[in-house]
């Protein structure tokens, strides 16, 4: 998602997902300079796997907590949080499936955080996503799998194996 976020468009001049360009992370510890704001980082909450999901032929279907925090400071710091915010789940919106990495991705719920010290203020905006993706358990030759398939509901499960595509290196 941090990878995706960060990836501007083909147009020329190239065009970011969202204003805080190509400073999106992939975790809580990224480089904090006021100077150089709005940011995101993107980072996994918790991992459920479904129970009535959990061997069908190896596969087994996860719920993930996805967040994506914006952060921008100064006087228009709310505004440009919410701004932030809103090219996130604009953007995801339109690519519900991350680019056919998983099943879906939608938004969750949304969250507003501030904070001062001395003459920086802080805004934050907290997105939390619900994923759906599959992982496959099998083993092949002894190694890890190393094909991922997608697949959308209602047409997965056992039964529906023709109705997945490879999206392995995608």
């Amino acid at each position: 998602m941090a990878a995706l976020l960060s990836t501007p468009d083909a147009s020329d001049p190239p065009v970011f997902p969202t204003a805080a360009k190509a400073r999106v992370y992939d975790s809580r510890d990224f480089p904090a300079d006021a100077r150089i704001m709005p940011v995101c980082v993107v980072y996994t909450g918790a991992d459920v796997i479904d129970p009535d999901h959990r061997h069908d032929g190896g596969i087994r279907r996860h719920f993930l907590k996805l967040i994506v925090e914006c952060y921008a400071v100064g006087d228009d710091g709310a505004e440009a949080v919410d701004e932030c915010a809103n090219q996130v789940e604009t953007w995801l919106h339109a690519n519900p499936t991350l680019g056919n990495r998983v099943e879906w991705c939608t938004i969750f719920g949304t969250d507003t955080a501030f904070a001062e010290q001395g003459e920086v203020a802080l805004w934050t905006a907290i997105l939390t996503f619900d994923i759906i993706y599959y992982t496959q358990l099998i083993a092949d030759d002894g190694r890890r799998p190393t094909t991922v398939m997608l697949g959308f509901d209602p047409e997965i499960g056992i039964g529906h194996e023709p109705d997945y595509t490879d999206i392995t290196g995608q």
